[in-house]
């Protein structure tokens, strides 16, 4: 896990200097900033799907109903 921890740094240290930025400002980007509205967006896509799905299955139980 160690290892996996100072691969990430050194890659994000890397992308840092890619950026002309800082190591610490590239990392509040990344986690304060765009992963927390990544989460939103997704969950926010979620629960569309999900009501629309709902939607979907409650109408076609009305379809097969009205059909019998």
């Amino acid at each position: 896990m160690d290892t996996i921890f100072w691969i990430c740094v050194q890659l994000m240290v890397m992308g840092a200097k890619l950026l002309g930025i800082s190591y610490q400002q590239l990392n509040v980007i990344l986690f304060v900033i765009l992963h927390p509205a990544l989460t939103i967006v997704f969950w926010y896509q979620y629960r569309r799907y999900k009501r629309k799905y709902k939607l979907a299955i409650t109408n076609s139980d009305q379809i097969i109903v009205n059909n019998n």
